[in-house]
């Protein structure tokens, strides 16, 4: 399956053809059984994410855009967010606190704090967030950034938030189905909320291209489809150049982790993996 724009575009006109319009997370109204929400993990390439925004407004879908803290200190990046939220998209915080500071639970809420901040002062208020997965991250003593969530104290803390793939459905009452592009193939996610405790891949649904993918979903229900903007292409030739770029290099990742010198590099330098 190629991510191209167009292909979005047929998402988009998919769901508007079944008169079912997205919302973003932060207004599904709590027990609701039918819903649709446009996620998005913006983690680099924001110009991206605002051309998969202006794809959304045009079939009359708003989604929710889930931004790495680092990208709001470029002002190109801003004014492109704002642009997005201006069209009715939500603008909320894709944090990975728990690796970035290996598991320390207080400088992971110092920086939570501190971000969080970041997006209110800029006009991003904050009510849902998603936590980001780091593939070349070795964990000791947690399990995932979702661990930050997970956490009493936090839920003490921020009473009103709510992540997507920690206490989002139970917080609000809701069921529904996910489907992602993570590895760069739509799947249907058998446990979202548990899949970094336990193996589910074997679960997980497939599609070999959009129209299966299409035809699969219950448009009555809840559901939820998050993508990443930044792997997605104006141009096939563009989009097979850097998957082949990512097969590559996840390719060669994967022999190179074995390497403990080699790991202890890659860790260090996570934040490229994003690029990806």
């Amino acid at each position: 399956m190629t991510f191209v724009y167009k292909k979005w575009e047929q998402v988009c006109r998919f769901f508007k053809e079944k008169g079912v319009y997205s919302i973003p997370a932060q207004e599904v109204q709590g027990n609701a059984d039918q819903y649709l929400v446009l996620k998005h993990d913006v983690e680099t390439n924001v110009k991206r994410a605002y051309n998969i925004a202006k794809i959304e407004h045009k079939y009359g879908h708003r989604g929710s855009y889930y931004v790495q803290a680092y990208l709001l200190k470029n002002q190109k990046n801003l004014i492109l967010l704002k642009k997005i939220q201006e069209m009715g998209h939500e603008i909320s915080y894709h944090y990975d606190v728990m690796d970035s500071n290996k598991g320390d639970m207080e400088k992971a809420l110092i920086e939570f704090e501190e971000n969080r901040k970041s997006f209110e002062e800029n006009g991003f208020l904050i009510k849902t967030v998603c936590q980001h997965g780091n593939p070349v991250i070795e964990r000791k003593g947690y399990t995932s950034n979702r661990d930050f969530f997970r956490s009493e104290r936090v839920q003490e803390l921020y009473p009103n938030l709510s992540d997507i793939m920690v206490d989002y459905a139970q917080k609000k009452g809701l069921q529904y189905t996910y489907y992602s592009d993570a590895g760069r193939k739509f799947k249907l996610i058998f446990d979202p909320f548990n899949n970094d405790l336990v193996n589910s891949d074997d679960k997980n649904i497939v599609y070999e291209n959009l129209e299966s993918l299409l035809a699969s979903i219950n448009v009555e229900g809840g559901n939820i489809i998050s993508i990443h903007p930044h792997r997605w292409t104006k141009l096939y030739i563009t989009y097979l150049f850097h998957a082949t770029f990512f097969y590559s290099a996840k390719f060669i990742a994967k022999i190179l982790i074995k390497i403990p010198f080699i790991k202890r590099i890659l860790e260090k330098h996570y934040n490229l993996a994003k690029k990806f």
